[in-house]
């Protein structure tokens, strides 16, 4: 479980995670709606990689990418909203958008093979409900 804890937080690039008593629970929503904005994007792409590594992964990952966006849309949306709330001027979503796919799935293009199936199973524990412990905004 704490490989695959580690692989989520690889493939959705979450700020620092804290201890669960540490965590202030407005906080630890505001980042598991941050989280749930974020795989709807970054999802589809580890879907995409994980099942050119592996042709059984796509049966398994899209029927709990779909359940997981249709029960999450409130999450969803209040995780857009935070996170575009977030963006410096001039920021636009096409590049923050790309800037996190960059920063956060290059190990499955540069990864060892372990690496990449650390992410492709972690992004399967996370679509099916492995909470991803951290806070929004990220404590510096």
């Amino acid at each position: 479980m704490k490989t695959a804890l580690l692989a989520a937080t690889l493939v959705l690039a979450m700020p620092a995670a804290y201890a669960v008593d540490a965590v202030d629970p407005g906080r630890e929503r505001a980042f598991q709606d941050h989280i749930a904005y974020v795989a709807t994007f970054a999802m589809p792409v580890v879907i995409e990689k994980c099942t050119a590594l592996d042709a059984t992964y796509l049966p398994r990952a899209a029927p709990l990418y779909f359940r997981y966006v249709n029960t999450h849309q409130d999450q969803i949306e209040r995780g857009r909203l935070l996170t575009l709330a977030e963006f410096a001027p001039g920021d636009t979503l096409a590049g923050y958008r790309a800037r996190t796919l960059s920063q956060r799935l290059g190990r499955l293009d540069n990864g060892t093979p372990e690496q990449k199936q650390q992410v492709c199973e972690g992004a399967l524990g996370m679509l099916s409900g492995m909470k991803i412990p951290g806070e929004w905004p990220p404590r510096e």
